[in-house]
């Protein structure tokens, strides 16, 4: 998937954000390569990896919960 100019006007129309012709052609290729990014992780093979609920396996040590 790619975005046209004309979509991404009506992107920034509805984000209420003006943009000049140059910020759009330079937002329109920006936002293809994130897209063109996602493509790619898309195609990884994932056969027989387990999901992870969370990147680090660890908890995180909170303070005592006392007034001071």
């Amino acid at each position: 998937m790619s975005l046209t100019a004309a979509d991404v006007a009506k992107i920034a129309h509805l984000a209420r954000l003006q943009l000049t012709a140059d910020e759009e052609g330079r937002v329109t290729d920006r936002l293809n390569d994130i897209l063109h990014l996602i493509d790619q992780l898309q195609a990884a093979d994932t056969a027989g990896v387990e999901p992870m609920a969370h990147p680090m396996d660890t908890t995180q040590p909170l303070r005592e919960d006392k007034v001071t």
